[in-house]
């Protein structure tokens, strides 16, 4: 029998063999820090209540909009 080792990004979930591309992996990702804006329809035309879009700000600085 021969023991096989995998290692997996924290974040996505991603396996790898190398410990060094899945700590590459980790790095990677951008982190939300903040919502900056949310935008919402009426009530008349969405009675769900969610925003349609959100403006979110990353670990990087960048400002990322979501729709749904």
């Amino acid at each position: 029998m021969k023991k096989i080792t995998r290692f997996a990004c924290e974040i996505c979930g991603t396996e790898f063999a190398d410990s060094d591309k899945a700590k590459h992996c980790e790095k990677s990702h951008k982190k939300p820090k903040e919502i900056l804006h949310c935008r919402y329809n009426p009530v008349g035309v969405d009675t769900s209540g969610y925003p349609q879009t959100i403006t979110v700000k990353m670990s990087d600085g960048k400002e990322i909009l979501y729709k749904r």
